[in-house]
């Protein structure tokens, strides 16, 4: 008999909200062509995140991977940070 392999499911967003505590909420833009109308479809969903250390800030891009259900709507967790936003004095000048 043999194992099934696991299919792990990873996304790569941008964090836009980080209010919650040890929860962000993540962006995920999908980019695909319309099968009638031939034209680029840009569709966007946002998904709630588990941030154990909430290290997240908003802006940040960062990998988030599928898991078992951690509360009513979180059902992601935060693998790593990929890229961290520029801070606003950085922004100004």
């Amino acid at each position: 008999m043999e194992k099934k392999k696991k299919v792990e499911i990873v996304l790569t967003g941008e964090v836009v909200a980080a209010k919650a505590e040890k929860t962000i909420a993540v962006d995920v833009v999908r980019i695909f062509q319309h099968s009638v109308y031939k034209k680029i479809v840009r569709k966007k969903k946002r998904y709630l995140v588990h941030d154990e250390n909430n290290k997240c800030k908003v802006g940040d891009e960062v990998r988030i991977r599928l898991v078992r259900p951690l509360s009513k709507h979180k059902r992601w967790l935060l693998v790593d940070i990929l890229s961290t936003a520029p801070k606003k004095e950085e922004v100004a000048k």
